[in-house]
């Protein structure tokens, strides 16, 4: 069974659709002094183990960049507010078969990937149990669509936000959790007045948060990373955090 968000209160429908922003920020790259070089985007989500910081991303995102970088020098890549000049020092995990990438970074602070969003920017602090099994029937996600991304100027680019604080697993395995989207009950909470986009492109990297709700507590734990969506937006696919918690060690 699902979490019914139907009758409960306003600020918890909020806090459950706004986790999932709160720790990711969008990746992209594009030629900043080219305003008809293409932008390319996904989610990032935003990690700290050990005072540590981690984006997760996947790696099909990062094998693009490198295959634009080789023909223009001049493409930069950007997590949020960060600009990152070279990514060689800072790849901790790649794995192509699972689309998943992991960049560490030791010399930052959280302040530097802020963004100017509604929804502030924090980096999620990994428990000691986070690899635990995923026992919950319902998540939380988000991520940065590409059809919701506008560029005002060459240098300039802005994102939109979906995410959803109540869809169900449908399906679970050690590689893989299935999440299902039912628009017809998850609209208000997924997507407010706004239709559904056309193109989901850009929401793989997007943390996915496992929601638990007893006594009247809600708790949310990091358990997944989207790595891809269904064309038509109603089934999405996520790597478990298990798979490759060797990363924050």
């Amino acid at each position: 069974m699902g979490l019914d968000l139907n009758g409960i209160d306003k600020a918890l429908a909020n806090y459950l659709c706004e986790t999932p922003m709160h720790h990711s920020v969008p990746i992209y790259f594009g030629n900043s002094s080219n305003s008809d070089s293409k932008v390319n985007n996904g989610t990032a989500a935003l990690i700290k183990k050990n005072n540590l910081l981690y984006a997760v991303k996947n790696h099909h995102v990062l094998s693009e960049y490198l295959d634009r970088k080789k023909k223009d020098n001049d493409i930069t890549l950007q997590i949020g507010g960060l600009s990152v000049p070279t990514i060689s020092e800072i790849i901790r995990f790649d794995d192509e078969e699972l689309d998943i990438c992991v960049f560490e970074f030791p010399n930052h602070q959280e302040s530097d990937f802020r963004m100017n969003g509604d929804v502030p920017t924090k980096f999620y602090e990994l428990g000691e149990k986070f690899a635990d099994e995923i026992t919950g029937t319902v998540v939380a996600f988000g991520g940065y669509p590409g059809s919701f991304r506008s560029r005002g100027s060459a240098n300039h680019v802005s994102f939109r936000t979906v995410s959803s604080g109540c869809s169900v697993i449908e399906d679970k395995s050690d590689r893989t959790i299935v999440v299902s989207i039912n628009h017809d009950k998850d609209a208000i909470t997924l997507l407010g007045d706004t239709p559904p986009p056309e193109d989901i492109a850009g929401m793989s990297g997007g943390p996915v948060f496992e929601i638990a709700r007893a006594s009247n507590l809600t708790t949310m734990r990091l358990v997944g990373i989207i790595y891809e969506c269904s064309d038509d937006f109603k089934v999405l696919f996520a790597r478990p955090l298990s798979l490759f918690a060797g990363a924050f060690f």
